[in-house]
């Protein structure tokens, strides 16, 4: 994966806790006000559909971030 296509992606967190990236979260733009701040998205770590929120990379390690950016959700749900 080259060092373009890492600035593309956003880490999120899935209800379970996991952490993953996804290349778009797609409607982040409306907000939590219009439609809850978590979207579908199939955890790459359990395989389950999960309600995920986008993570606080601030508050994340390097390793946390660098095994997040591994981790890349297969699909966008809802």
């Amino acid at each position: 994966m080259g060092r373009g296509s890492m600035e593309q992606r956003a880490v999120v967190r899935c209800a379970e806790g996991h952490l993953f990236s996804t290349t778009t979260f797609p409607m982040q733009n409306l907000g939590p006000g219009r439609l809850g701040p978590g979207r579908l998205i199939r955890c790459p770590q359990c395989g389950r559909l999960r309600s995920s929120v986008l993570a606080d990379v601030r508050e994340l390690s390097g390793a946390q971030l660098a095994r997040a950016m591994r981790l890349e959700a297969a699909e966008f749900l809802a």
